[in-house]
């Protein structure tokens, strides 16, 4: 009984499983989850024209800037892995330009996008 159900726990937790939860892990620390957890920042906040979804504060960020920064940082992971798998030797050419172009995509609109961000939230 005690085997079968550590063979199972090995079945779900593979190599590829934790190294997909490490990711979501680090992405999660890095896009400012652990201040969205303790603060409990809302999701607009009040500026001298109106509301916005940016705090222009280098100590401070709403929920939705976090949301932002968590999926532009996801996608642009996604966009490493894609550009992984399409760099390997294949047989099928046009499918590796395929996930190739859509690799370049996904990085450099993350990339761009986040930099946009950036200037936005400090100027």
């Amino acid at each position: 009984m005690f085997r079968n159900s550590l063979s199972g726990l090995r079945n779900i937790l593979s190599r590829r499983v934790i190294t997909v939860l490490a990711v979501l892990f680090m992405i999660f620390l890095t896009s400012g989850g652990v201040f969205l957890l303790v603060i409990q920042p809302g999701s607009m906040v009040s500026t001298s024209t109106g509301t916005s979804f940016m705090a222009r504060s280098s100590t401070s960020q709403t929920s939705t800037e976090f949301f932002v920064a968590f999926f532009l940082t996801l996608a642009g992971m996604v966009g490493f892995v894609l550009l992984e798998g399409a760099m390997r030797r294949s047989f099928d050419l046009s499918g590796s330009k395929v996930r190739y172009l859509m690799a370049m995509v996904l990085i450099v609109l993350s990339v761009v996008i986040l930099e946009g961000l950036f200037y936005v939230k400090f100027h």
